[in-house]
């Protein structure tokens, strides 16, 4: 896996997995994966189905609201690029964060 993107001030790093480009791999697969000071808390695939067009799954691995399980699946984002996806997920952790501590 290779960084695709780091901020150490507020401690996210994004690493690819399955392809370091915005192309798939041969198998068809995408995804990014969210890290917080080295442990991993999202997890994002880029899916271009037949019938929904391209949109991302985005898997939270902490929980982001009162009565969450620690993994929630957002669902299907159509109408959002990966960056805003990533701020997303940045933001929802960061709240999670400031909530417990």
């Amino acid at each position: 896996m290779e960084n695709t993107s780091n901020n150490h001030e507020n401690g996210f790093t994004w690493a690819n997995r399955y392809s370091n480009n915005d192309d798939k791999d041969k198998h068809g697969r995408w995804a990014r994966i969210c890290y917080f000071k080295g442990r991993m808390i999202a997890w994002v695939s880029r899916v271009d189905h037949i019938d929904y067009g391209r949109y991302y799954r985005i898997v939270d691995y902490f929980p982001s609201l009162q009565n969450d399980s620690p993994c929630l699946i957002i669902g299907m984002e159509r109408e959002k690029d990966f960056e805003t996806i990533k701020q997303e997920v940045e933001q929802r952790f960061t709240e999670f964060l400031q909530a417990v501590c």
